[in-house]
């Protein structure tokens, strides 16, 4: 019944999603056990979105007459294993050093030499803090909002629908449709070396779609949290964001491109008080695929580039010491800049730059009611930083199968594989979650899943 919520979500912007005025209550409950092996570790556990994250949701229509339409969509997720609206399960591990209690973080260390009895202090916070920060920031959706997957209105007229609210950008929009698992699952290739700005706060769209060619683009006022936000005093349109994409859709073939960008005002220069905004993450990603009948190969290229994240190893370094390793200080501090996930170095698990490539090859096939997937994503990573000092490598690969009971119903079976190479320590996650890490670099992970997602 469903296809990607980003599939779905998205259609509502066209007046033959609506034969008529409507509100319609929907949503995907979505829940199994999962088995993961992040190198020195592993969990086997009873978990809320392993296919799509699960959620319920509010979209409306209504004519206006002379082609014009009135549009809306509220939704919100939840954890079905719990009942709570939490969603960051990914598994964050870092290895005790030695005997100390403090646990230490692959690649955490010290930007410049300190004294030597200030080291064990410094280097226990830095990966403290390290860990804290990456275990807040890797979710996908937003902390304390309602409606923190999508919250939009829109007026469809026949020049092309305009949309105001928090949307899904349109690089997010092409990594989903571009892919054999789309959003779904461990085997995605929206894991964290790939993932560009999902959402965007305040964001503004204009869509059109004539003949079988899509055209989005999207500018986002900012306004998502603290510091990085246009109503801080003064005003910084710090987390301005811009976007676009391009799609033509045939009977048999479709192609696309996209392109996010985020503006970030760096902490060093809030810290010196003269906040400057700078480009932050940028994204480009081009994808297409073909079908033959039942069987569709799927292909995919992107670029993820961030050359000025809000935090640098220096800063997160400077807090510590600066602190004197206070935590409530320490909080309070990165609480404010409301880091985001497009600010970390995802590969290797820690504060810094990026300048990633990523590849893609899917293919589906379909026979009766079962459908099997495969796919294989390999992720290079060349920043460097005082804590980057290697390339991270990532290959990533696996098998799914779905079988549908009905267009509602659907048991799914995944199994999949992230081999890390030199500094990169990229685990699995499942569709509701951004990433996770293993111990140490270069070890692997691995994932087994089994669930049941009921669409409604």
């Amino acid at each position: 019944m469903r296809k990607s919520l980003v599939a779905v979500a998205l259609a509502c912007a066209f007046p033959a999603a609506f034969a008529q005025s409507s509100v319609t209550l929907y949503g995907i409950v979505d829940v199994g056990v999962e088995h993961l092996d992040v190198g020195g570790t592993s969990a086997t556990r009873l978990m809320s979105g392993i296919s799509q994250g699960s959620r319920w949701g509010i979209r409306g229509s209504e004519s206006l007459g002379g082609g014009y339409s009135a549009i809306f969509t509220l939704e919100s997720r939840f954890s079905i294993d719990t009942g709570s609206v939490t969603n960051n399960d990914s598994l964050y591990w870092c290895r005790p050093a030695g005997s100390s209690a403090v646990a230490v973080c692959p690649g955490v260390g010290l930007v410049t030499p300190l004294p030597p009895p200030a080291i064990p202090a410094v280097v226990g916070g830095l990966s403290a803090v390290n860990n804290a920060l990456l275990q807040n920031i890797t979710t996908v959706n937003s902390a304390g909002a309602l409606f923190d997957r999508q919250a939009w209105a829109g007026l469809v007229t026949p020049y092309g629908a305009v949309i105001a609210g928090r949307q899904y950008t349109p690089g997010y929009e092409i990594i989903n449709k571009y892919n054999v698992m789309a959003d779904q699952t461990a085997l995605q290739f929206g894991q964290g070396f790939t993932t560009p700005q999902i959402r965007a706060n305040n964001a503004l769209q204009y869509r059109a779609e004539l003949k079988g060619f899509t055209l989005s683009l999207m500018y986002g006022f900012g306004g998502s949290e603290g510091l990085r936000n246009e109503r801080a005093t003064p005003p910084t349109d710090g987390d301005d964001f811009m976007g676009g994409n391009v799609q033509y859709t045939a009977s048999n073939w479709g192609v696309g491109a996209g392109y996010n960008r985020t503006n970030v005002v760096p902490y060093a220069t809030q810290a010196a008080g003269t906040p400057t905004k700078k480009t932050g993450l940028e994204t480009i990603n081009v994808g297409g695929w073909f079908g033959f009948g039942d069987f569709k190969v799927y292909a995919q290229w992107m670029q993820r580039t961030n050359d000025n994240p809000i935090l640098t190893p220096g800063d997160l370094q400077n807090l510590i010491v600066s602190t004197g390793g206070n935590l409530a200080a320490i909080t309070s501090i990165l609480g404010s800049l409301q880091i985001h996930p497009t600010d970390m170095d995802l590969l290797r698990g820690f504060a810094g730059p990026t300048d990633t490539s990523a590849y893609h090859l899917g293919a589906s096939w379909r026979f009766g009611n079962s459908t099997l997937s495969a796919a294989y994503n390999y992720a290079s990573d060349t920043a460097r930083s005082a804590w980057a000092t290697q390339d991270a490598k990532a290959s990533h690969f696996g098998f799914a199968y779905f079988y549908n009971f009905s267009p509602r119903t659907a048991l799914y079976g995944v199994a999949a594989m992230m081999k890390n190479g030199d500094q990169s320590r990229m685990s699995l996650s499942s569709a509701g979650y951004t990433t996770g890490w293993t111990t140490a670099f270069g070890e692997d992970a691995t994932a087994f899943q089994l669930g049941m997602r009921h669409a409604f």
